[in-house]
């Protein structure tokens, strides 16, 4: 897939992988619409980018909210004419043994995970097949393919993520090969993904959620990860050479891929340790 001189929207691209994504497409050549739910740090990224000479424009959305998509889709189009590539990666993290949940931590995790992917196919993948062409990738995780103690939500929506794109490639394929698709699957990435999603839970609620420190020590672990550009130079490189599969972490996660497989012929539970030390 040629990128130079297309439109690219980023959801959650104020910081972090979207961030990262935005640049490595920027240095593609390409135009980007960014968006994110915290209208203040969006408008310091975009200007940022801007000043680097990039060709950006920001836009707050809510990827809850099917019809703020929308506006996003139809700001990308009469600013840019076309869609070309959508990353929906906005996402949010927590750490909490499923016993102590609340109904505030399930509710969020699901909207924003699960809800925003899906949100941002229904809305953008019928611009799409309607243009005959176009490439949406969603960020997963690791933890959508391998489960982990503490990360019981986290794990799910990424699972499900997982398995939207799977499906949805699958059926692109079959009925509209114009369209492509891929998803994002990294272990750690030093962003401030638990620092976000604790100011989104409390807002949701959710304060008994980050007492016991869990997020802060997941929040240790995605420090010593891969930096953020790094990640956005791998999904634009996997994209133009037209992988599914993005992996930014090949030997982990086949490591515990195997093992896991091999778990599953013995019909075992496959545990891979405490994932503080595992990833």
């Amino acid at each position: 897939m040629d990128l130079h001189n297309r439109t690219a929207v980023i959801t959650g691209a104020a910081g972090g992988i979207g961030l990262g994504i935005a640049r490595a497409c920027l240095d593609e050549g390409m135009r980007v619409m960014a968006s994110d739910l915290d209208a203040e740090r969006l408008r310091e990224t975009t200007d940022a980018l801007r000043e680097a000479g990039g060709r950006v424009v920001g836009h707050p959305c809510d990827v809850r909210d099917l019809q703020s998509v929308d506006d996003l889709r139809d700001a990308a189009l009469a600013e840019f004419g076309s869609v070309d590539l959508v990353c929906n990666n906005a996402g949010v993290g927590l750490a909490r043994p499923l016993l102590e949940t609340t109904d505030a931590d399930w509710r969020l995790l699901l909207d924003v995970n699960i809800g925003g992917v899906a949100n941002g196919v229904r809305s953008f993948l019928p611009l799409m097949v309607e243009q005959g062409g176009g490439h949406l990738n969603a960020t997963a995780s690791l933890s959508g393919l391998i489960g982990d103690p503490d990360l019981a939500i986290y794990n799910a929506t990424k699972f499900a993520v997982v398995g939207l794109m799977e499906s949805l490639a699958l059926e692109m394929l079959r009925d509209h090969p114009g369209v492509t698709c891929s998803v994002l699957c990294p272990g750690p990435v030093a962003t401030d993904l638990m620092a976000t999603s604790d100011r989104m839970l409390v807002d949701a609620g959710s304060t008994d959620s980050l007492t016991d420190g869990r997020n802060d020590q997941l929040a240790g672990y995605l420090a010593a990860g891969l930096q953020p550009d790094e990640i956005g130079r791998m999904v634009v490189s996997g994209i133009v050479a037209g992988d599914f599969w993005l992996l930014p972490h090949p030997d982990l996660t086949f490591g515990l891929l195997d093992d896991r497989q091999e778990a599953m012929r013995r019909r075992r539970l496959f545990h891979a340790g405490d994932w503080t030390l595992q990833k």
